[in-house]
C-alpha cells in the first residue's frame, strides 16, 4: 500500500513538473518501476547521447538480417579473392607452358 500511494505522488506531481520552462538539452533518464519487487534497483542516471548511439548499434548490428548480410558480404569478398587467385594461377601456368614449349 505505501508503495502504491508513492506510485500515486509521483503520478500526481508528473503534471506540476511539466509547467516547469522546459530545457533545450533534456536527457534521457533510466527510471526504476516503483513497484517492481526487484532488490537491486537501478539508480536514476543519465544517458549520454554517444552512449544511446552505441547502445542502439549494438541491437542493430546482432538483428539476423544485418547478421546474414555481413556473413553474406564476407562470402563474396571470399569467391571474389578465389576468382582472382585462380587467374594468377591460370596466367602463371600458361607462361610456364608457354616458355617450355618455346626453348
Amino acid at each position: 500500500m505505501v508503495q502504491q500511494r508513492k506510485a500515486q505522488r509521483k503520478e500526481n506531481l508528473a503534471p506540476k513538473q511539466s509547467l516547469l520552462p522546459v530545457r533545450a538539452h533534456k536527457k534521457q533518464v533510466t527510471i526504476p518501476h516503483p513497484l517492481s519487487d526487484n532488490l537491486f534497483k537501478p539508480k536514476e542516471r543519465y544517458i549520454s547521447e554517444k552512449e544511446m548511439h552505441m547502445r542502439s548499434k549494438r541491437i542493430y548490428n546482432n538483428l539476423p538480417e544485418v547478421r546474414k548480410k555481413k556473413e553474406e558480404q564476407k562470402k563474396r569478398v571470399i569467391l571474389q579473392s578465389n576468382r582472382l587467385r585462380a587467374e594468377v594461377f591460370k596466367k602463371q601456368l600458361l607462361d610456364q607452358l608457354l616458355q617450355r614449349n618455346a626453348v
